[in-house]
């Protein structure tokens, strides 16, 4: 707008318009004359002797002052030959004309850019959304069926409790038995004591509740347990000078048995940083909850940021993204940008980084965060931090404080790691550690 001028305003909005509904070839310099011309010199009393009788003149002084004018990007009077500024009567409006022409054509290009940059983000947006609902179709018709034994044991339970039941005993697409009871009379049921332990002993599986039951409840869905349970501690320090830290760490378990833990560092510090890093938490949970695979989840991610680039509220972001299988320990990291992570089993320290640019950064059909998969055991450690807390490449500190913790206490162990960086690098950026542990569950 600046180099429009603020009554330029509407020339802009008609440069747009243009832009998309008319079609204009930018690739010929000359074109950039001719519509300068058609603004000034159709005015002109000397059109004729201009561009009909001295024609060849012209179209030489033309292509003289196009070469001058793509090497300094501007017109000027002096680009143009000594007889053209002398029999041009018009030759500053023409000048100011085509200068005009030249920057929406700068502008159409970077339009242009912009419109192919999101319509490439919009396209992998829809085949990663397509992949999604594609993957939950089949995982949705590849359900392993009724176990009508637990089921029959199911009922007979209940009605011994004097309760009269709807009850589905099944498999889902990964294997894991849900236990679902419909019914108007369940207290006598969720009024005895270990009456979830009671419940696991009849269908033969160790069960879970994923949510809390509210009171007075007639429907609740039950879980085949996770063999394997976490402890999860959070530390965080806001940049000295800030009200607020950037960086927003959470954790979740999803219905398919999976933590996962993330961690994003906005861009910049304070509370616009603090709100990008939240709304980008939010969006990833959602998608994660709804049973996107972790790596689509991250690439719509991305494209979400891209076409929401426009936004003076959004820019980029670092994404760190630890999902672990809590049936098998299969371990997944996805990062865009972010610090490395570390993992403690037995006596040795892994350090898990990646290449791949801020969210938000990298343009495309849907580009892919760096992934690094691995097998963790019960007794494992993880430290996953933001990068005010790794900020070079000498870890040792951190290595040995991980090698140090009896893995009794995941806050105390963020805790010492956050301490220990803003002794070290002086609390100049904030600080967010997440330290998980994985263990048998007892």
């Amino acid at each position: 707008l600046k180099a429009y001028g603020i009554p330029g305003r509407a020339r802009l909005f008609e440069v747009v318009r243009r832009n998309i509904e008319e079609p204009y070839n930018d690739e010929n310099i000359a074109r950039i004359f001719d519509r300068a011309a058609d603004q000034v010199c159709v005015k002109c009393k000397f059109k004729n002797r201009c561009w009909n009788a001295d024609y060849v003149d012209t179209l030489s002084a033309m292509n003289d002052a196009s070469r001058a004018m793509q090497e300094h990007g501007s017109l000027e009077n002096t680009d143009f030959p000594g007889f053209f500024r002398e029999k041009c009567v018009s030759l500053m409006p023409f000048v100011a004309a085509v200068n005009g022409e030249l920057r929406a054509m700068a502008y159409r290009r970077q339009l242009q850019a912009k419109l192919s940059e999101n319509r490439s983000a919009a396209w992998g947006q829809y085949q990663d959304m397509a992949a999604m609902l594609g993957r939950i179709a089949a995982e949705l018709g590849s359900v392993n069926g009724a176990d009508p034994l637990a089921e029959r044991r199911l009922q007979r339970y209940l009605k011994s409790l004097d309760i009269d039941a709807e009850t589905a005993v099944y498999r889902d697409g990964r294997g894991r038995l849900r236990v679902s009871i419909e019914s108007g009379r369940l207290s006598p049921l969720t009024g005895l004591e270990d009456w979830l332990e009671k419940l696991s002993a009849v269908v033969g599986v160790r069960l879970c509740l994923p949510n809390e039951l509210p009171d007075g409840c007639s429907c609740m869905t039950l879980l085949e347990a996770e063999p394997l349970a976490v402890s999860v501690g959070i530390a965080a320090l806001k940049k000295r000078g800030e009200k607020v830290s950037g960086d927003r760490g959470s954790y979740f378990k999803t219905d398919s048995g999976v933590l996962c833990v993330i961690l994003s560092d906005g861009m910049g510090t304070g509370s616009e940083a603090a709100k990008e890093s939240a709304e980008i938490v939010g969006i990833l949970e959602k998608f994660l909850r709804s049973g996107a695979d972790p790596a689509v989840a991250m690439k719509l991610l991305n494209s979400v940021m891209l076409l929401r680039g426009g936004d003076d509220s959004w820019g980029y972001a670092t994404v760190d993204l630890m999902c672990v299988d809590l049936f098998s320990g299969e371990t997944c990291f996805y990062k865009y940008g972010a610090a490395p992570s570390y993992i403690r089993s037995g006596r040795n320290v892994r350090r898990v980084k990646g290449m791949t640019m801020a969210a938000g950064v990298l343009a495309g059909e849907g580009e892919p965060p760096d992934v690094v998969r691995l097998h963790i055991r019960p007794g494992a450690l993880a430290v996953i931090a933001s990068d005010g807390v790794v900020t070079r490449e000498d870890d040792t500190w951190l290595r040995r404080i991980l090698l140090d913790d009896d893995g009794t206490d995941m806050r105390a162990l963020a805790r010492s790691v956050v301490h220990e960086a803003g002794e070290r690098y002086g609390y100049k950026d904030d600080m967010t550690v997440l330290a998980i542990r994985l263990e048998e569950r007892k």
